[in-house]
């Protein structure tokens, strides 16, 4: 398994966001460089996480993004829901009726509670913990 650079840049560039304790408006180029995450492909991310609420443009000389909400009420959760579109980690989970075991699975209870747990723990910490390191 593996998270997608889409999602872990979502988390890098909400986590120079959070970690700005001043609130000030940042840059898609600053936190790209900081980041070294391709620009253009970070600016379709802020798109992603504005229209998830997640994160405010704000506009000007100054301008940049902000969190729309403390950092310690928004969860990676949210971050990677918001990024890849849902957090199930296997296809048939969304309904994906492509695989020949889909209406006689005997492995779906299992994977139907391995994500459930997996985004119980994702759900559980939040971008605070990640700045304190946890």
């Amino acid at each position: 398994m593996q998270i997608s650079k889409k999602c872990e840049y979502a988390l890098r560039a909400m986590y120079e966001l959070a970690k700005d304790k001043t609130n000030t408006p940042i840059s898609v180029s600053k936190i790209a460089e900081r980041q070294c995450i391709p620009y253009k492909f970070l600016e379709q991310i802020f798109s992603i996480l504005r229209k998830h609420n997640l994160v405010k443009g704000v506009s000007g000389k100054n301008g940049g993004y902000i969190l729309y909400s403390p950092a310690n009420q928004i969860t990676i959760a949210e971050i990677l829901k918001a990024a890849e579109g849902n957090l199930n980690i296997i296809s048939c989970l969304q309904g994906d009726e492509t695989c020949q075991f889909f209406h006689n699975c005997d492995f779906k209870n299992f994977w139907t509670k391995f994500n459930a747990h997996i985004i119980e723990f994702l759900n559980f910490f939040t971008l605070e913990d990640i700045i304190k390191g946890v």
